[in-house]
């Protein structure tokens, strides 16, 4: 008689028990997302969100929901992503992550994803609070306190807090060069402190192309690695590009961005 039962798993043993396994999910996340395949993303993190229910892992979920806010910004699916935001921070009330650093971080994530659905004003008080914690915690020259300025400073503009948003940007653009591994994020921030100053004063045009000219120079910067998280920063400046009139950049960066995840 043939034996079903399977053998044991060497690698199985040591998945955790009553738990998701966080880092495995991330890096089966980050292999769709070098495809850019986001369909099969949604999927697989509903899959993961699944599982996390079903074991009562609430920080496993908490991981989940955070890369959810992300991804359903990048699908532009509005009703997830409210259901994401709402379940973050209730998530990290509940398991009193609000003062630690990497509740901080979600915080910023679900900020950032009521701007991008055109709900800046919300999010504010999320990246004040998240502020309060990396400064309490010494990381006012890290990247995510880099970051947090970036996506706050995008918020301050649509609120037309013009001059609010400009000195958030200089602070991170400002971090981010003196820390010199995130030359791709830096050309984002110039890019986007470009559309700021055009939206304050659309008669800047010397400002705005010297910040575009530099930002040319960062993206193609030979420290900045070619992979999928490049590429993904490329279709994110591409638009921008073709808004100033800079149309044989934004399709030069398209197609590199195309090779990248075609290679992948």
């Amino acid at each position: 008689m043939v034996n079903t039962e399977p053998k044991e798993c060497r690698s199985c043993v040591k998945e955790p028990t009553g738990t998701i396994n966080v880092a495995r999910f991330i890096q089966g996340l980050d292999g769709f997302f070098a495809h850019n395949d986001l369909k099969g993303a949604c999927e697989f993190v509903g899959f993961w969100e699944n599982e996390a229910r079903s074991l009562g892992d609430e920080r496993g979920l908490l991981s989940v929901v955070n890369e959810e806010l992300g991804l359903y910004r990048r699908t532009n699916d509005i009703d997830a992503a409210m259901n994401a935001v709402d379940e973050a921070v209730s998530l990290i009330e509940k398991l009193g992550m609000s003062e630690s650093v990497s509740g901080a971080n979600i915080l910023v994530n679900a900020a950032t994803t009521l701007k991008a659905f055109g709900r800046p004003e919300e999010g504010l008080k999320y990246y004040d609070t998240a502020e309060k914690t990396l400064v309490g915690a010494g990381k006012q020259r890290s990247y995510e306190y880099a970051a947090l300025l970036n996506n706050k400073a995008a918020a301050l503009n649509e609120l037309k807090r013009y001059d609010d948003g400009e000195c958030c940007y200089l602070s991170a653009i400002e971090i981010l060069k003196e820390e010199g591994k995130h030359d791709g994020e830096i050309a984002v921030s110039m890019i986007n402190l470009a559309h700021l100053v055009f939206d304050r004063d659309d008669t800047a045009y010397e400002r705005v192309e010297s910040l575009l000219d530099e930002a040319w120079e960062y993206i193609n910067s030979p420290r900045q690695p070619h992979d999928a998280n490049y590429a993904f920063i490329l279709s994110k400046c591409a638009p921008s590009l073709d808004y100033f009139k800079r149309h044989d950049e934004a399709d030069a960066l398209r197609e590199v961005a195309k090779e990248i995840y075609e290679r992948a």
